[in-house]
């Protein structure tokens, strides 16, 4: 972010990189996901005319904390919130962390979750929420993510995401207080809504970030997988996210050249990745099999590792990638996963096999037509086998689905 940008965009930027950590302090109070959210958007609108006359302050998140919190202050000391909302003057204080709660070792409670964001992540997983509606709440409500952001990275209508997360906020309205205190035993119990969400957000910053991420997304997302591994520490499926996330993340310095052209991973050059990233993902994934469970994160972050050593080397191994990707498929079937075993296969069999797999994915999932990747590998393939006219059929496909302008110029530069 510049210090030239105008306040009203400084302002966005802030509230979406804080978003899930000043959501979660207000709401953790009681539980309104709704009202946190009216207050920070109170605060945002005053940040604009308060930043264009006087300047950004030194703490922009901070600023934008205090002004909601205060905003909140005045709802729950309504006499109209008092008659619905049972918060008294000491539960008010202790979210803002001075009541002097934690100061005295007798209360510390050894099972309490040490951070806000991922207590409200845990709290937006609780089992009176319907399943469907618990990944669009937190990646909405702790993670910033708007409603077209959702929808577009899980193919629903945005009118569809836009209803289930006015029902799943109401439901959690209704659950109060006791809403916002979830445990260690909780998260553990959890863990997949939570991971799921953890690693949305990041995949969600990933495609949409062309030429450089938004740091505290990253950042955040790098920071809970951490976070949820150091907890689990059992837990496999933790540490394969933790694995899957720090490597992803290590490569992103090299998704472009100098002067800003889209670098397929292929060509990639390994001393743009970052070193200590990519270092803390193989120690997550040594973990994974430590704990002696390899689930979904652990096998893709398995094949990551494994296209990162073949680039290295300049020689991959292209059968251990098929049977993991053979693996990921049994236990978490997905399109994308789908159209990767088949680049995979092509590698392994040939073209014509890795064509074939591509067509049979027509007969079980009605996305394949919108899905970018297939029509990518479609004319990589077609090309490989000679058939020129189908090559650049699917290409200019592959070219209509994409919206990354360095991308756009990659793919046409390859006729």
């Amino acid at each position: 972010m510049t210090e030239s940008a105008e306040p009203a965009d400084r302002a966005m930027i802030l509230s979406q990189d804080g978003w899930g950590r000043i959501i979660a302090l207000i709401a953790a109070a009681d539980g309104d996901i709704s009202g946190a959210e009216d207050a920070l958007s109170a605060a945002l609108e005053r940040a604009v005319t308060a930043w264009r006359a006087q300047g950004p302050p030194a703490n922009p998140e901070g600023w934008l904390y205090r002004v909601a919190l205060n905003a909140r202050r005045d709802v729950w000391k309504s006499a109209a919130a008092r008659t619905a909302t049972a918060l008294d003057e000491e539960t008010i204080d202790s979210i803002d962390g001075s009541s002097g709660s934690g100061t005295d070792p007798a209360d510390h409670d050894p099972d309490a979750l040490p951070d806000r964001r991922l207590e409200l992540l845990a709290a937006c997983a609780h089992p009176d929420i319907d399943p469907p509606a618990r990944s669009l709440l937190m990646l909405s409500a702790v993670m910033g993510m708007t409603a077209k952001q959702i929808a577009a990275a899980m193919a629903l209508p945005a009118a569809t995401v836009s209803a289930r997360l006015t029902r799943a906020k109401k439901r959690v309205a209704g659950l109060g207080v006791a809403f916002g205190s979830p445990d260690r035993l909780d998260l553990e119990s959890r863990l997949p809504d939570v991971h799921e969400t953890i690693y949305g957000a990041f995949a969600i910053e990933w495609a949409q970030a062309a030429a450089q991420p938004r740091e505290g997304m990253i950042g955040e997302a790098l920071y809970l997988s951490r976070l949820v591994a150091q907890l689990c520490p059992g837990d496999g499926e933790s540490h394969g996210l933790a694995a899957l996330i720090h490597l992803s993340a290590a490569r992103f310095p090299a998704r472009r050249s100098g002067d800003g052209r889209f670098v397929p991973l292929s060509d990639q050059d390994p001393n743009r990745w970052d070193g200590p990233l990519t270092e803390a993902g193989e120690r997550h994934l040594v973990e994974v099999h430590r704990c002696g469970h390899v689930g979904r994160f652990g096998l893709e972050a398995a094949i990551q590792l494994l296209h990162m050593a073949g680039i290295r080397t300049g020689s991959t191994d292209w059968p251990m990638l098929l049977r993991l990707h053979d693996d990921l498929g049994q236990i978490a079937p997905s399109l994308g996963g789908s159209v990767s075993r088949a680049a995979v296969l092509a590698e392994v069999e040939g073209p014509e096999a890795g064509l074939a797999a591509l067509d049979a994915l027509d007969d079980v999932s009605s996305r394949l037509e919108a899905f970018q990747p297939a029509w990518v590998l479609r004319a990589h393939l077609l090309t490989r086998l000679g058939r020129t006219d189908e090559a650049a059929t699917a290409r200019r496909r592959a070219l209509d689905l994409t919206t990354d302008p360095a991308e756009r110029a990659y793919l046409a530069g390859l006729t």
